[in-house]
């Protein structure tokens, strides 16, 4: 199998993750002032091989403020660690979590924007 290809079961772990995640970040513990967490979506997240680390990508709605959203969720990331512990899993252990901003919207934006530029789109016709 291709390394860069997830398996069926960190597919399965990561949807989960994203699940429980996402419903922490609205209903459950976290709370931070600094933060509005009705404008966090999180995007994906990336399981390790082992499924022990949990990369997780979020956007802010709006993209405002980044930087110090990824700080806050990160600098309290055991939050989450705690209601991941709780929540049935069916694996010996609980994944370690890091957030990253989810930058895919931006690139596909990027790309959007060569592929319009005329000299871009001269190359592609001929």
């Amino acid at each position: 199998m291709n390394n860069q290809m997830s398996s069926q079961r960190q597919m399965r772990f990561s949807e989960l993750i994203r699940s429980l995640i996402s419903d922490c970040i609205l209903v459950e513990d976290f709370y931070n002032l600094e933060i509005s967490i009705n404008s966090i979506t999180v995007s994906f997240v990336k399981m390790s091989k082992d499924l022990r680390m949990a990369n997780v990508y979020i956007m802010p709605l709006g993209g405002q403020n980044q930087k110090n959203i990824i700080e806050k969720l990160n600098e309290n990331k055991f939050i989450f660690q705690k209601y991941l512990s709780k929540a049935k899993l069916n694996s010996k252990f609980t994944p370690k979590i890091h957030f990253y901003l989810d930058d895919t919207f931006d690139e596909a934006d990027k790309i959007e924007k060569l592929l319009l530029n005329e000299k871009v789109r001269r190359d592609l016709n001929e």
